[in-house]
């Protein structure tokens, strides 16, 4: 019955009630209503980006991933959302790496992990985070952090095989449909391109190759983050490098496309999707730009609703990637949580 259900899952979709949580600059919410607040707009500092040497890992094909060593008793586990890749986490990892190992890995299809005939629904992608776990050695049960889609494979593993996850990290991640908020236009508009047969296949093409790769990815970045320039500008250098290379593979846009329609189907399976949230039992910290336009704020509230035990991080003037727009918000958050919670 549980696997039954779980292949029909993925984007959670819908619940009535919405609590409004955001009274300052940013706010937590966890267990016993316990808040904390914390600071205001991010700045883009000097820092430099730096990408440790890239890893392969056999999964029925090749799995590029990227690693940070870190304290021995813990390890995150980073997954990125639809059209992200291991730079999704770059301005995150090193300081989470005084915590515990961390690893990132690229998706089939995604960053600089190849297809090779892989699908890429959602079950699918859990299936290879699942054989990532147990074949890359991490040490016990990992922290997962997922980030938009990646926050969907992260709850789906949690709650499919729980002895494999110690906490979640969930980063502006889908969460069902609730009154009180709705995604923007544009978002709206490229889903439902997406869904159609054969008009979706050109539009996911067009998004990799129709514009120069500089361009595009600019474009991308004003529809995700709230305030494009909070993102280091080597982190968006790294971005247009990473898109050049897909610019020159045919089948660039099919996993994306693969994904993207995977996230529609699921989300017409609400009893599916609320079987993945009844069944995570782990630790959970939900962190969300207040400023979201794919996955509206009042989707992550009231999920969290239905899950008192968790908490919650909302984070004012942030998009859709608080790792790429608040790196510094997004750890204090993180940090914060591994104190009080201790998901071990």
């Amino acid at each position: 019955m549980r696997r039954s259900l779980a292949t029909r899952a993925g984007l959670p979709f819908r619940h009535p009630d919405v609590r409004t949580l955001d009274r300052g600059p940013s706010e937590v919410a966890g267990p016993a209503g316990r808040r904390h607040h914390g600071g205001g707009r991010s700045a883009v500092t000097a820092t430099r980006i730096e990408v440790p040497e890239g890893r392969t890992v056999d999964l029925d094909g090749p799995v590029h991933y990227v690693e940070w060593e870190g304290p021995a008793d813990r390890t995150f586990v980073l997954v990125h959302g639809l059209g992200g890749s291991h730079l999704s986490w770059l301005a995150v990892a090193p300081r989470l790496a005084r915590h515990g190992r961390v690893l990132a890995p690229d998706l089939p299809g995604f960053g600089r992990t190849p297809r090779e005939g892989r699908r890429s629904r959602l079950t699918d992608l859990r299936a290879l985070l699942s054989r990532f776990l147990a074949e890359v050695p991490v040490g016990g049960p990992a922290i997962v952090c997922g980030n938009s889609m990646g926050g969907g494979i992260a709850m789906l593993q949690a709650a499919l095989e729980p002895t494999t996850v110690r906490g979640l990290v969930l980063t502006n991640s889908v969460f069902p449909w609730a009154r009180g908020g709705m995604p923007a236009p544009i978002v709206l508009l490229g889903f439902g391109l997406y869904a159609v047969p054969f008009l979706g296949e050109w539009v996911a093409r067009q998004r990799v190759n129709g514009l120069e790769a500089e361009t595009a990815v600019k474009v991308g970045l004003r529809i995700i983050a709230h305030d494009v320039t909070t993102i280091p500008e080597d982190l968006v250098r790294l971005h247009v490098g990473l898109l050049v290379e897909h610019q020159a593979d045919p089948d660039a846009g099919l996993a994306f496309l693969e994904a993207a329609r995977s996230l529609l189907s699921l989300g017409r399976r609400p009893e599916a999707t609320r079987w993945i949230l009844e069944h995570v039992i782990c630790p959970v910290l939900v962190i969300h730009g207040r400023e979201d336009r794919l996955v509206p704020v009042a989707f992550a509230q009231a999920a969290l609703d239905g899950h008192p035990d968790w908490e919650m991080r909302l984070l004012p003037r942030v998009g859709h990637v608080p790792q790429m727009e608040a790196p510094e918000r997004w750890l204090a958050a993180v940090e914060d949580w591994l104190v009080g919670s201790d998901p071990r």
